[in-house]
């Protein structure tokens, strides 16, 4: 059995970089960028899970805009993967005497690592940053261990003022070619759905329209099953909130390669799912029709309209001050061929299909 394997030796594109490995699965995390993880690979079959760009990943000391964005900096700087979204999850907006782009400050900012445990049985690292604008910190622990095709993100969000804060967090987790295809099954536990408003250019969906998870009447009044990842000829670009989901978990599993890719959460924290779909229909900046992934994206609050917005439909989540909130994250990779009907938190995935 391979020993598990971790290390801060490397940098990608002037970044410094975060890898941990064991004998089935590959990490990377761009320190000097957000801690993003920008490789999930399942090594036995050479599968990254993560969506990359067309605009590749860009160091923000690097690189200078041509001009400020009244929206802020995140998509200049958006190569894929997955962020770490604080304080503001959505749209730019201004709270409390402070003013936030897109997305907020974690993911554009470079977080501190140290490597806490380096053992053959289990790597463990510790990231860490504080936000500028807003008095919150937040430490990561990434844990990996031998023999195991899961690993487990601890996170910690501190409010170190004496006032009670409002915030939005979002887990933001982009999926792309070649795990990503049409036919892929999208299974998760809720009922409720909700497609973003205002209309987004290139939706195939009517903005504001209510309905049961996975069915939705399109703007042709055809039926559309969001469970499934459409072929290429349907370009589109929709967003859709899943509200108050019935348990933390969802699975996305490719059924040609028999291999699937789960998250486990607390719902009480991430309490929705914002699905993201540009396939194919983002047309004009940044992806000029290039995009084709999904993002499945557990959150505090919606809409994407940005923490202002939130407060006022009363999903923003609340920190009193000087204290903590402390969740697990668990990703969990499967081998196997159809339906997932549930997914616990020690990893175990349950469903229609046969484990290899």
């Amino acid at each position: 059995m391979a020993e598990c394997q971790i290390s801060t030796d490397w940098t990608y594109k002037g970044m410094r970089t975060l890898i941990l490995e064991n004998e089935y699965l590959r990490i990377v995390s761009l320190l000097d960028k957000g801690s993003d993880i920008i490789e999930i690979r399942y090594k036995p079959l050479d599968i990254d899970f993560m969506w990359h760009s067309p605009l590749g990943y860009r160091s923000p000391t690097m690189f200078v805009e041509s001009c400020s964005r009244l929206d802020g900096s995140f998509l200049d700087y958006y190569g894929g993967g997955w962020q770490d979204i604080l304080p503001n999850a959505g749209s730019a907006c201004s709270h409390r005497g402070v003013e936030w782009g897109q997305h907020g400050e974690t993911a554009l900012m470079p977080w501190k690592c140290t490597i806490e445990k380096k053992e053959k049985q289990e790597v463990k690292a510790h990231l860490m940053v504080s936000c500028s604008r807003y008095p919150l910190s937040i430490n990561k622990w990434l844990i990996l261990k031998q023999g195991q095709k899961s690993f487990t993100i601890k996170e910690k969000v501190t409010n170190n003022s004496e006032q009670d804060l409002e915030f939005s967090w979002l887990q933001h987790v982009a999926f792309g070619e070649p795990f990503l295809t049409p036919g892929n099954l999208v299974n998760l536990a809720a009922k409720k759905a909700v497609v973003h408003t205002p209309e987004i250019a290139g939706s195939n969906l009517p903005p504001g329209k209510e309905f049961t998870w996975p069915v939705v009447t399109d703007k042709e009044g055809k039926e559309v099953d969001l469970s499934i990842i459409p072929r290429k000829e349907v370009r589109s670009h929709d967003l859709v909130y899943i509200t108050n989901v019935e348990d933390g978990w969802y699975a996305l599993t490719n059924t040609k390669k028999r291999l699937g890719f789960g998250i486990v959460w607390d719902k009480r924290v991430f309490p929705h799912i914002w699905f993201w779909r540009p396939l194919g229909g983002a047309w004009n900046h940044p992806w000029f029709g290039r995009a084709w992934a999904i993002a499945l994206e557990p959150c505090t609050s919606w809409p994407a309209t940005g923490l202002s917005d939130q407060i006022r439909k009363g999903t923003a989540a609340k920190i009193e001050g000087g204290q903590s909130i402390e969740t697990d994250i668990n990703v969990v990779v499967y081998t196997g061929f159809g339906q997932v009907n549930t997914m616990t938190s020690e990893g175990a995935v349950k469903g229609t299909f046969e484990l290899t």
